[in-house]
């Protein structure tokens, strides 16, 4: 969690457990950020500052911030979360903008960015989101328009240029349908995963999750749904609510249920 005071994250499945560190240098408008051996912040900065697209990596060694190279030009106008789908594997940071498919990845050992590549390799495509399977490079796209959704489909992307598509997998249209919920359009979605296992959904309705298991071919197997229970506090609902995906053992149940922590729910994941 960023905020204009500080920075807090947690490493462990069920966010027990929070590190507080100090906040980014330059304080950013809806900034990103992402962790695996080092935590990547970026945005537009304030405009009184600086109309540069300032990136900065948080060391989890040294606990410091430094700046690093800015982001393309070309995401200028889209360099916040509402507009970029992220995903990183253990090398690599990769952005997209959704509406173009305009792609670029950042290299945390150089602590520089390449790109950009157009991902758009079929012109149907009018809404992409990215995520990590294993350490692969998975692409979501949907095609058609927003009033009459064709397909949504899966491709696994490989090559320097993240030049070689590979199908995987097509969501069954009954599925389509329910993510659509009570609207006639589809105009994004989301996706969040977790080992091979991806859960997508539509930011518009997020209480059907529309379930996915790429198997040991690389191939998407099965498919399921699942209804996401509505977040409530004493009877307010929550008006904002960030999914996420983890593997918990056995182990982190217990630790989670000695602490008296938060509170748990299990539901069948939709395709077991």
């Amino acid at each position: 969690m960023l905020s204009i005071s500080k920075f807090s994250f947690s490493f462990d499945p069920l966010r027990l457990t929070w590190h507080q560190a100090d906040p980014p240098l330059v304080w950013r408008t809806d900034p990103l950020s992402l962790c695996w051996t080092a935590v990547i912040s970026w945005s537009l900065a304030a405009p009184a500052i600086s109309k540069m697209i300032s990136v900065e990596i948080y060391d989890l060694e040294t606990r410091k911030w430094d700046t690093c190279e800015s982001m393309p030009a070309i995401f200028e106008h889209s360099a916040a979360s509402m507009w970029l789908s992220i995903a990183a594997n253990t090398k690599t940071l990769y952005a997209i903008e959704q509406a173009s498919g305009i792609t670029c990845y950042f290299d945390p050992i150089s602590r520089s960015w390449l790109g950009p590549f157009d991902l758009r390799h079929d012109p149907n495509i009018y809404f992409s989101v990215i995520g990590i399977s294993g350490d692969n490079l998975i692409m979501l796209g949907l095609l058609g328009n927003s009033e009459n959704v064709k397909d949504i489909k899966i491709w696994e992307l490989k090559g320097e240029s993240l030049e070689l598509f590979k199908e995987i997998g097509a969501m069954p249209k009954e599925l389509v349908e329910k993510l659509k919920g009570e609207h006639a359009s589809l105009s994004s979605i989301k996706v969040s995963l977790t080992g091979d296992v991806l859960y997508i959904y539509n930011p518009e309705e997020p209480e059907e999750l529309v379930v996915c298991e790429i198997n040991g071919r690389r191939r998407v197997s099965r498919w399921g749904s699942l209804k996401k229970s509505t977040v409530n506090d004493g009877g307010r609902v929550t008006e904002r609510a960030v999914l996420t995906c983890a593997d918990v053992s056995l182990g982190d149940l217990r630790k989670a249920m000695k602490s008296g922590k938060g509170s748990f729910n299990t539901v069948n994941n939709g395709i077991l």
